[in-house]
């Protein structure tokens, strides 16, 4: 028999780690949008996850929250004043979204990246690109905000700063999110003569190492202030 797992200890151990839900009307639809910490959770993380999930390009999709449009997408939800249970309006580039919009997909669990099965090196090489970009570039203002908040000399600190604890467990996703990649890279075959996709695989291998070592000697940096 399973234990028993009392509910409230799990919320108090969430709201522990900073975990809020924040939703969002468009149209006729209500989103329940989870977030790990609203402290550490640039705006562009959520805009990107709604992207996901109703389709609109995070280009022509704004949240209006307490009547001001949220406008800098680096800064954390938590600099909005954004909160649990804090309620936002998403509109398109055009106004008010359709009222019909693709439901609420559920949250997504990330599957080992299958490998074409091609004799067309091209789409090896487009296969590879598009999986370090899958990678890094949903990270890239988690991780911009994560060096800014860990720099001990850094200018223009965001109104509330992160625990250690906090950047402790930003740093964790941030480096196992890298780590995957760099796994996934390490599993490409490339045929011989593939030269092109070689390379390919070389640099995605090099950019997302790149990443890893700003993450790493950020926090590295930071734990060198906590002894």
């Amino acid at each position: 028999m399973a234990p028993f797992t009392n509910p409230f200890r799990r919320a108090a151990a969430e709201n522990a780690s900073g975990q809020i839900t924040v939703h969002v009307k468009w149209g006729r639809e209500r989103f329940n949008i989870p977030i790990p910490n609203a402290d550490m959770t640039p705006l562009s993380q959520l805009i990107g996850t709604l992207s996901h999930q109703t389709g609109i390009p995070t280009d022509q999709l704004k949240l209006v929250y307490k009547g001001a449009v949220l406008k800098d997408p680096l800064l954390t939800l938590s600099s909005y004043g954004i909160r649990d249970g804090s309620n936002l309006t998403m509109v398109g580039k055009e106004g008010p979204a359709p009222a019909a919009p693709a439901p609420a997909a559920p949250p997504v669990v990330k599957k080992k990246n299958k490998q074409p099965d091609t004799d067309s090196e091209q789409v090896l090489v487009d296969w590879i690109r598009n999986l370090v970009n899958g990678v890094v570039e949903p990270l890239e203002a988690s991780i911009a905000t994560f060096v800014h908040q860990a720099s001990p000399g850094g200018t223009n600190k965001p109104r509330v700063q992160q625990s250690f604890e906090a950047l402790q467990r930003e740093h964790a996703r941030l480096s196992e999110l890298l780590l995957r990649g760099l796994l996934d890279m390490d599993g490409v075959e490339i045929p011989n003569g593939w030269t092109e996709a070689r390379l390919e695989r070389k640099n995605g291998v090099k950019r997302l190492q790149g990443e890893l070592t700003r993450v790493d000697d950020a926090w590295g940096n930071r734990k060198r202030l906590a002894t």
